[in-house]
């Protein structure tokens, strides 16, 4: 709840703010007197930072709030940070003014708002050419990270913001100087992560090109070796995912998430609502409303499209067959839950697939049971069906070829195995692939064994045309267009 400090003034609760939404804008009084207005939360970080955008007097700022027991260090890692970019004259906001909340133990810096877009952001607005020209550009900024011995260690798009002239970073709690020893190992691992954050299919056209970007503003003779390079923004590809999928089964800022003795359950924030979790709590009777539509009945799984909160979600139940199947499930993550990560995986890397909305899975003195998972009702046919509609024209057809081709080209480059490719787990909507029923999916860290286990998806699709020729036909040209490695096409039988 609010607190009043001695002259009357409503202070928020700051530890409450970075775990909940804030309908409408506050303001806060800070110990020195200054006045922080018209308080907009624009990040948060839960316990932890919460980032907002506002006024101090009349100028525009943005206000890091730095709370819990660790506040002080984060906050000077911030100021130091945001000091050593100044000093090697790259572009960063300016930092106005620190001072803190001492009634919450928290600390504040203010920094001057800029006007300019997130990188994140306009990077969603702009098409594959103005892309690869913002890469450019964002791989110069981290050159001239370099050439002044700092790295910037969380190198995510939205910490940049660009204008027509400038590119600013932003989080000065991420940079860090060049150790001594190992400084061209630090520096090529630094620009890989840079990289991962690209398109994953656009990468191996433009890399080179990216290299040799770097090298020029380096002032170095030679580009960074090709291959070593590739390895390394796998790495982090995969190091990437790998956190992530774990992050989304407890509570951060994407999930609310709760273990009890009997369950465990997660809620993807933005789907969270009161509906949602009283469904929840009875998640078996979804299945015998009227109007739920029963979509599968299998002894492995149930799936229906029900209606919750007036939007249209799939629920799946994995069943357990037979006490030999419960045991040999018991003490494994839930199909379910294994499926929530994957679709977070994907999501993480811009693969399409229906949002999932919550998991549950119940539990018998910690022993797995049935488990449940929610996600976004898509309304489209399968790759088959799709392929098989006469009245297509050839141009469309072309088009969901190529961009099937290249989903599959993602799924490689990430090393991510989708274990099922049924016709009926691709569906085709507005032109482009949704993939789905990723409860087999694997992440492979072992290049040998991928590849063959990507052959492996290769094969199990393209067998959804045994009986049609020029379909086949289509998808094989699409595949030799869009794969460099055609020797993985080759033992697919992809002619």
């Amino acid at each position: 709840m609010p607190m009043s400090n001695p002259g009357g003034i409503v202070v928020p609760d700051l530890q409450q703010y970075s775990r909940e939404a804030v309908a409408s804008p506050f303001n806060v009084v800070l110990d020195d007197g200054n006045r922080l207005h018209a308080l907009e939360i624009v990040r948060r970080v839960p316990g932890k930072r919460i980032v907002c955008r506002g006024f101090w007097g009349e100028q525009a700022i943005y206000a890091k709030f730095f709370i819990g027991s660790q506040a002080g260090k984060y906050a000077a890692r911030d100021r130091r940070g945001s000091k050593w970019l100044a000093a090697a004259g790259i572009a960063t906001p300016a930092l106005l003014l620190e001072s803190s909340v001492a009634t919450q133990g928290s600390q504040v810096l203010l920094y001057a708002a800029i006007a300019a877009d997130n990188a994140e952001y306009a990077w969603q607005e702009l098409d594959k050419e103005a892309r690869h020209a913002l890469s450019k550009r964002l791989v110069a900024e981290v050159a001239r990270h370099h050439r002044a011995g700092l790295l910037q260690t969380d190198l995510y798009l939205k910490n940049f913001l660009v204008d027509a002239g400038t590119v600013y970073t932003l989080d000065g709690d991420g940079i860090r100087r060049e150790r001594y020893w190992g400084k061209s190992r630090q520096r090529l691992d630094n620009l890989a992560r840079l990289i991962s954050k690209f398109d994953v299919n656009a990468v191996q056209a433009w890399l080179p090109g990216l290299l040799q970007h770097y090298a020029e503003i380096l002032e170095e003779d030679e580009s960074p070796d090709l291959a070593a390079m590739q390895q390394r923004i796998t790495r982090h590809w995969q190091y990437e995912m790998r956190q992530y999928a774990e992050k989304v089964q407890r509570t951060c800022s994407d999930v609310v998430a709760w273990h009890s003795s009997r369950t465990f359950t997660a809620i993807n924030r933005p789907y969270d609502s009161a509906g949602l979790r009283h469904a929840l709590k009875s998640p078996d009777l979804l299945f015998s409303l009227p109007e739920a539509e029963r979509l599968k009945s299998g002894n492995t799984c149930t799936v229906a499209a029900v209606q919750i909160d007036q939007r249209k979600l799939v629920i799946k139940r994995y069943n357990i067959k037979s006490f030999w199947h419960g045991l040999g499930r018991a003490w494994r993550p839930s199909r379910a839950v294994q499926a929530w990560a994957n679709a977070f995986r994907l999501q993480l890397k811009g693969i399409a697939t229906p949002a999932v909305t919550a998991v549950l899975e119940r539990r018998v003195w910690g022993v797995r049971r049935e488990a449940y998972l929610l996600a976004e009702f898509v309304e489209a046919r399968d790759a088959v069906a799709f392929f098989a509609d006469a009245t297509l024209d050839a141009t469309a057809r072309q088009q969901v070829a190529t961009a099937v081709a290249r989903l599959f080209y993602q799924l490689c480059c990430l090393q991510l195995e989708h274990g099922d490719f049924k016709a009926t787990n691709l569906l085709v909507q507005s032109l482009q692939p949704v993939l789905i029923d990723l409860d087999s999916m694997k992440q492979h860290g072992c290049v040998k064994c991928f590849r063959r286990r990507h052959v492996r998806d290769l094969r199990r699709f393209m067998k959804n045309w045994q009986s049609d020729e020029a379909t086949r036909h289509l998808l094989s040209k699409a595949f030799r267009a869009v794969y460099t490695d055609q020797g993985l096409l080759d033992k697919a039988g992809i002619k």
